[in-house]
């Protein structure tokens, strides 16, 4: 399986060659929520072996996947993002950002 960029809501896995060397290992195991939701509809990364290690630097979050995994929608009802499987790699998380005119800044994208 080869590794793609995956977009998933307002979350972005972006395939990356190697992780930062300055990045630190924050956790390792099968399951981690790549983006928080404030009404629980987080995005998780789950898979069945504890192959997963997450990194960060610089408030940057990188994933090293040790084993193809699902990225799945903690949502019920509608407007729910259907799985997405991930290849083995390294992956980039990037959480998109919109312009908010009204407070003249810019502002993650949330679901």
């Amino acid at each position: 399986m080869k590794q793609e960029i995956v977009r998933h809501g307002e979350v972005i896995l972006k395939p990356i060659g190697e992780i930062p060397q300055e990045a630190k290992l924050v956790k390792t195991g099968k399951e981690h929520i790549v983006a928080h939701s404030e009404t629980g509809h987080h995005h998780v990364l789950q898979l069945a072996t504890k192959t997963l290690r997450v990194y960060e630097v610089d408030n940057e979050l990188y994933l090293d996947v040790g084993a193809t995994g699902q990225l799945v929608h903690k949502k019920t009802g509608l407007d729910v993002h259907q799985p997405h499987t991930i290849a083995p790699g390294k992956y980039k998380v990037v959480i998109k950002k919109a312009f908010d005119y009204f407070a003249k800044k810019m502002a993650q994208v949330r679901d």
